[in-house]
């Protein structure tokens, strides 16, 4: 029986359930046979065979229960065993024996009083267990068990898991509320209650729980999120299929959807393991419907407009017109209209779900459509502001999908999503047109990677990237602009700047615009503008000569002199040095860099001790002024002796 116990020990966290509950039977009903055999100490004895019997009829009782909390579970049987493997040493003792025997195994009432106390702790703990996984009337105040006598918050977490997990609907919803109270902002809380297993019965109160059930998951579950190792546990549960199941589905309120697309946006920021599982279970899909839902991505129109309205219109202009006219005029126009209606429907009709078609005449068949149809009337009657706050959420969740992505921005950029975004960043503020910025600038981030995604998602003739650009430049050029907006999109408009042709006016004045503003809060945009521009003028670009004329022509110079000596603010002059450099090696000849005295400008930083600590940081920042100012020098010294010897052959000629 010690090598059962010993081995019980070891392996009781991964022993099945009927195992783990079974055995400290046995165990149990051994001690009592030998408590009954026992030859000496037969009171203490007595009282030991009392609580052995009670803690037997406790593990009968936690054996036959149905839906046990396995977590604190495990954890109890294992102290109950070990309270049993004392009480079967201590019994074994008093059996009959020779006087050597009795001599070398003292055993005294000190002894028997520990183990009865070892049994009233396992007592305890089993009585809380089965109190814990009662719902309704039978469950009481469960009060702190034994085992965590030393931390109460195990018990607490215990108590309100066992809730979710067994709990009537409104108790389900109450004590995951509380758990993500626990949770919020607490580490450790937030590490007991993934660990003793409070991850699984949220997820499945999230996907099959009431709408206050639900929500309170939801909450919970991104609070839960609170790193990359706890997103990834959470990942192991299953979080993920989950979500994409409440994103999926018409029936769910918006209002839970709106939680799980900020716990998709965590689960995407903390994880990129979980930025590719999201997409391949079809979240940005799902995300983009939530965000394109009663969003008008049309120019000039109000309102969406259907295939059944584009048809009654149709029918109705020609019925009104062949009315003027003979009914054969009518008959003969409207027919080609009938047809195509009748062509649309059949599509319509070809495309509607196999079991829906196929039987027609079941009871599924018949209900589904209108149940479907009464949950998008719902969800249409859905309250404005959690309509508007979970497009807030997809565009946010988006944002971290798409965030060094590159395989899932080209799924964001199949969609409809870039319209959305350019809609929103033009009639909206606050969050969803911040959100909608961040998104579009990682996306054009990764297009700048990848030529395949910059061809196919930023072409000229692109109704989605012309409506995205124009926005960006407009958010550049505005005066009352907020700059953490304008550095965002200075810094998309200088990862496109491979995607405009020559001489790209628009995002270049736009560019400049932004330089000559250098006061100190808005210093960081007049910085990112310099860096936007001087991916136009880098010679990666294949226009980057005509770009580098533009720039000039805009005006540019004079303020990037004014950047490259603000000495205050060493980031900004780096910027504004390597754009002048790229110009003075693609234009050396201006007038503009001449009159500006450039070479003495570059020369005067490249030796300064406030950029030295800078430049050892960008390794190619001092050989690239050095390479400018050689091609200056070069350029006026040819310029020079050109100027030299006209002047010879004019002199010569004057002597003739």
């Amino acid at each position: 029986m010690e090598a059962e116990i010993e081995w019980y020990v070891t392996r009781h966290m991964d022993l099945n359930m009927e195992i783990l509950l079974e055995f400290p039977v046995r165990v149990a009903e051994l001690v009592r046979k030998l408590v009954e055999e026992a030859d000496s100490f037969r009171q203490e004895c007595a009282d030991l065979s009392s609580k052995v019997e009670k803690l037997i009829q406790l593990l009968r009782a936690a054996a036959r229960k149905v839906g046990l909390y396995e977590r604190p579970t495990r954890r109890i049987m294992l102290e109950v065993m070990k309270a049993l493997e004392r009480a079967l040493g201590l019994v074994k003792k008093c059996k009959r024996g020779g006087m050597l025997k009795r001599v070398m195994t003292i055993t005294t009432t000190a002894d028997f009083k520990k183990v009865i106390m070892y049994m009233d702790s396992a007592i305890g703990d089993i009585t809380w267990l089965l109190n814990v996984s009662s719902t309704g009337d039978e469950r009481s105040g469960a009060g702190l068990p034994p085992i965590a006598s030393t931390d109460p918050m195990l018990a607490l977490v215990w108590e309100q898991v066992s809730i979710v997990h067994a709990g009537t609907p409104e108790e389900k919803a109450e004590a995951a509320e509380y758990l993500g109270n626990l949770a919020r902002g607490n580490e450790r809380n937030t590490k007991i209650i993934i660990e003793e297993g409070g991850a699984a019965p949220l997820l499945r109160l999230l996907k099959e729980g009431t709408i206050a059930g639900q929500e309170g998951a939801a909450t919970t579950l991104g609070y839960l999120a609170g790193n990359k190792e706890r997103v990834r546990q959470l990942r192991t549960d299953g979080a993920i299929s989950v979500f994409a199941h409440i994103l999926s589905s018409h029936a769910t309120s918006m209002k839970v959807q709106l939680k799980v697309a900020a716990a998709v946006a965590k689960f995407a920021e903390l994880d990129d393991e979980a930025q590719s599982e999201l997409a391949s279970q079809g979240a940005i899909r799902l995300l983009v419907a939530l965000l394109a839902h009663q969003t008008n991505t049309v120019e000039g129109a109000d309102n969406p407009v259907s295939i059944h309205a584009v048809v009654r219109t149709s029918m109705s202009q020609l019925k009104s017109t062949a009315i003027k006219g003979n009914n054969s005029q009518y008959d003969s126009r409207v027919q080609p209209v009938a047809m195509a209606a009748s062509s649309v429907m059949a599509r319509m009709r070809s495309a509607a779900p196999p079991s829906i078609a196929e039987n027609p005449s079941s009871s599924s068949a018949r209900m589904n459509v209108p149940l479907r149809q009464s949950s998008r009337a719902h969800r249409d009657l859905e309250d404005p502001a959690v309509k508007f706050q979970i497009k807030v959420e997809a565009a946010n969740a988006l944002w971290k999908l798409a965030a060094g992505n590159i395989k899932n921005c080209k799924l964001i950029t199949d969609t409809c999503a870039l319209l959305c975004f350019a809609k929103f960043m033009k009639l909206s503020g606050g969050e969803l047109k911040y959100n909608s910025v961040m998104a579009v600038k990682e996306i054009a981030a990764a297009a700048e990677r990848d030529p395949e995604l910059r061809r196919a998602a930023f072409k000229t003739n692109s109704p989605s990237a012309r409506a995205v650009v124009e926005q960006l430049l407009k958010e550049i050029t505005n005066e009352n602009g907020e700059p953490e907006l304008q550095v965002a999109c200075c810094k998309a408009i200088g990862s496109l700047a491979r995607i405009f042709p020559s001489p790209a006016e628009l995002p270049i004045r736009a560019l400049t615009s932004a330089l000559a503003n250098q006061n100190q809060d808005a210093i960081q945009v007049a910085t990112e503008a310099a860096s936007a521009l001087s991916k136009f003028a880098s010679d990666e670009n294949y226009l980057h000569l005509e770009h580098s004329k533009n720039i000039i022509q805009e005006g540019a110079v004079e303020h990037l002199v004014l950047l490259a000596l603000n000495f205050g603010y060493s980031e900004s002059q780096l910027s504004a040095i390597e754009l002048l450099c790229y110009l003075s090696l693609n234009v050396p000849d201006s007038e503009s860099l001449a009159s500006a005295n450039i070479i003495h400008v570059l020369k005067s930083t490249v030796h300064a001790n406030q950029l030295s600590q800078l430049f050892a940081k960008h390794e190619n920042a001092r050989p690239l002024i050095m390479d400018a100012i050689a091609k200056l020098e070069f350029w006026q010294l040819r310029s020079s002796s050109f100027t030299v010897d006209i002047g010879h052959d004019r002199s010569d000629y004057m002597d003739e």
